[in-house]
């Protein structure tokens, strides 16, 4: 009874310390919340206050929702892979039991107590039972089925990371987007201030030739609808840049509500890089080929996988059972060898590797496709932005001839020896030229992006 008793006691204190770590738990989970909830749900912004486009492309790989989502679907694919080295280790179960039974004879049947019966009648006897169980298995061998199915698992977790980089890739793409679509909206905004500008102008100076009696009143009329036009024009770019920026705001993953400041750092340059070295870079870094080939890869491992479903098992087994009403308890141990050998599955076996090899073959044409949609989006792009950069400047030399002409439509009216047709035509074709050489230059910023997306490379070019 003493060294029951003292076991007893041991008990009581597991159960204060259990009580304790408990309560420390609870504590310091309450003190997490609350700090959790100062922090806006573990959401912390800090957006600098002036933001540049690596800025911004920073700011997405944060918070953007997709970003993140990508990221953490192959954050998960890291333990799916982990667990199929479980098989690698032994795998140990444990139970402990503890029961009290009650017994009461009131017909004097008596009741076995250590070994002994007792005679007393209406007699109330309790009996405590011990009981503990320790069990363990390793499989020794598996004929390639443990293997194969750690080797499906690390090409998906491969295949997962690809396509974690090619989200950042083509998430990070519509950043650039609409960085420069919003700066090209503002560009286009104040293109269409100066032409409000010119049209204000020109109605100033027919209204003053129809009042001093040297001009007409179709002139004043036609300038008036023109400049009408004009501020029309402005008022709905302002609009565009409105909604410019807030596709922006919502491609980099921070609130609509809150102030930012973007700086415009795209520079127009040539683009010197050669198509050959291009497709190299792209059949490394792609990660959408990537993704293909690991695809493949998983699909012959699970082939293999599948096939060793007709091979046997061989495993080790070890237990140990110990049972008593009180100290020491009676102990049991068994170990051996297992070996399990399929016989029949009802053609389980034969259809997953049927299925395992339908899977393969779709993969692998997948991943010829995928190459060879590389091959062609690389090339377009690539004669693409070499177009581009021609156009664009063959267009700002055309704006600064419309400028000049434009310029020189509006002396020769004021002096009297113009139309107001020929200035409208001038001005129309001077703002055309200027809208044309702008989205001609954000249209190669769009194509150096989806360029470098294609190639797999936005996060090296764009921010490291």
């Amino acid at each position: 009874m003493k060294k029951c008793g003292r076991r007893k006691n041991k008990f009581d204190y597991l159960l204060a310390a259990a009580f304790c770590v408990a309560v420390s738990v609870f504590l310091i989970a309450g003190l997490n919340s609350r700090s959790f909830a100062k922090t806006g749900g573990g959401i912390s912004y800090g957006a600098p206050e002036a933001i540049t486009l690596k800025d911004a492309l920073r700011l997405a790989l944060k918070l953007y929702p997709g970003i993140l989502t990508s990221k953490y679907s192959y954050i998960s694919s890291i333990y799916t892979k982990n667990q199929t080295l479980s098989q690698y280790y032994p795998q140990i179960s444990g139970t402990a039991g503890f029961s009290r039974n009650s017994f009461m004879d009131v017909n004097n049947n008596g009741v076995i107590s250590g070994g002994q019966i007792s005679n007393q009648p209406g007699i109330n006897y309790s009996l405590n039972d011990y009981s503990a169980t320790l069990n363990a298995t390793y499989m020794l061998y598996s004929f390639g089925s443990r293997y194969y199915n750690y080797l499906n698992a690390k090409y998906q977790m491969k295949g997962a990371n690809a396509g974690y980089n090619y989200t950042v890739n083509g998430d990070l793409y519509s950043v650039i987007l609409d960085f420069a679509q919003y700066f090209a909206d503002k560009e286009l905004m104040n293109t269409d201030k100066e032409n409000l500008k010119n049209d204000e102008i020109q109605y100033k100076a027919a209204e003053a030739f129809y009042r001093v009696g040297t001009g007409d009143l179709l002139d004043a009329e036609t300038a008036k609808a023109t400049m009408e036009t004009a501020r029309a024009a402005y008022i709905n770019s302002e609009f565009n840049v409105k909604i410019a920026r807030l596709a922006l705001l919502n491609s980099i993953g921070l609130p609509p509500l809150k102030k930012y400041r973007f700086v415009n750092t795209l520079k127009f340059k040539p683009f010197k890089s050669k198509l050959q070295g291009l497709m190299k870079t792209a059949l490394k870094y792609n990660p959408q080929l990537k993704q293909a080939v690991y695809a493949v890869k998983a699909s012959k491992a699970s082939v293999k996988k599948a096939a060793s479903g007709y091979f046997p098992s061989l495993n080790a087994d070890f237990s140990y059972t110990g049972q008593n009403s009180s100290f020491p308890m009676n102990r049991n141990y068994s170990a051996g060898l297992s070996v399990s050998i399929p016989i029949f599955n009802g053609f389980l076996t034969q259809n997953q590797i049927d299925y395992s090899k339908a899977v393969l073959n779709s993969n692998v044409w997948n991943k010829k496709l995928t190459e060879n949609n590389l091959a062609y989006n690389i090339s377009s792009d690539y004669y693409a932005i070499n177009n581009q950069y021609l156009t664009v400047k063959a267009l700002k030399s055309s704006e600064k001839a419309s400028k000049l002409a434009y310029t020189l439509a509006l002396k020769s009216y004021e002096v009297g020896v113009g139309s107001m047709v020929q200035l409208v035509t001038a001005n129309a074709q001077y703002i055309s030229s200027v809208t044309s050489y702008i989205n001609g230059e954000y249209t190669y910023f769009y194509l150096k992006a989806k360029l470098y997306s294609d190639l797999g490379l936005m996060v090296e070019h764009y921010i490291k």
